[in-house]
């Protein structure tokens, strides 16, 4: 087959355009540090990619979530932590309220630190979250859960949170742990213990001692029940965690390139492009003694 001198030209012009082409590739790798750009770059690959960064945006949207609900539930145990300092306070003056040396002029006193720890409680109880919720009222956060008297107002829903595709986690915990349906009712006791200091009745102050006791381990449950959500959700974070490291990881593989791998075929397109020029030059030199010939 007789090659012309044109189709020669034509040959070593088209070598040189592939290889600038295939250089332009490899700069641009080298440069942004991606094998896979856009979507024709390598369909498979880029698809594999998308789909591991929308399962990590998913991920880290869950993440926020947890951590926001982590946070709820730490704030709930700082209100409940108040409670059960009250009423441990509170046991504690009952006991010597109960004592017969003690007279009517000291249990008065007594009541009166008695209600200055209930109202403290109260206080506590109704604690509200920075978004304005009442973290102790169940389903029916906007509403303040227990009354001056210590009565509570709210019910027992309690909020959970998907913490993986097949479990989820409980985020709150419902004021109605301190009522008389797991115990005794916990703020109530205690205006009752400080009733009983102002009457002078240390009888019924010693009998509130078994219901004291009550509250308090009711109190240390709910705070237990709480402190369980939180270490559920910390696992849970942890493994969201080693979840989005994993999917950066084969991000990495399906889109970036080997730097030291790129920066060989960098080379070599470099060497294949000079190479490419230099039978173009030679060969528009042969066509050009040709021509004078």
């Amino acid at each position: 087959m007789r090659i012309t001198s044109s189709r020669m030209l034509d040959q070593a012009a088209a070598a040189t355009v592939a290889n600038q082409s295939k250089l332009a590739d490899k700069v641009s790798q080298v440069s942004s540090g991606l094998r896979v750009q856009t979507p024709s770059d390598d369909p498979s690959a880029w698809l594999a990619a998308h789909r591991a960064q929308l399962k990590k945006q998913l991920s880290e949207g869950t993440g926020v979530a947890m951590q926001f609900s982590r946070d709820r539930l730490d704030e709930s145990d700082r209100a409940l932590a108040s409670v059960l300092d009250a009423v441990t306070a509170t046991r504690a003056l009952a006991v010597q309220g109960g004592n017969d040396s003690y007279n009517a002029a000291n249990r008065r006193d007594l009541a009166l630190q008695v209600r200055s720890l209930f109202e403290s409680a109260v206080g506590a109880a109704n604690t509200r979250a920075p978004d304005g919720e009442y973290l102790l009222a169940g389903a029916a956060s906007l509403s303040v859960p227990f009354d001056a008297n210590g009565v509570y107002l709210g019910d027992a829903g309690t909020r959970q949170i998907p913490t993986t595709e097949a479990s989820t986690s409980l985020i709150s915990v419902a004021g109605s742990r301190l009522t008389a349906t797991n115990g005794v009712d916990v703020l109530p006791l205690l205006k009752q213990v400080a009733d009983a200091l102002d009457a002078n009745d240390p009888t019924l102050v010693r009998s509130l001692l078994t219901d004291l006791q009550t509250a308090i381990d009711q109190v240390s449950n709910a705070r237990s029940l709480g402190g369980g959500a939180m270490a559920v959700l910390d696992e849970a974070a942890k493994a969201h965690s080693q979840l989005e490291q994993n999917l950066d990881q084969d991000i990495s593989r399906y889109v970036e390139v080997d730097i030291v791998n790129a920066a060989s075929e960098l080379a070599k397109a470099t060497q294949a492009l000079d190479a490419s020029r230099a039978v173009t030059s030679r060969v528009i030199d042969l066509l050009g003694r040709t021509s004078s010939a």
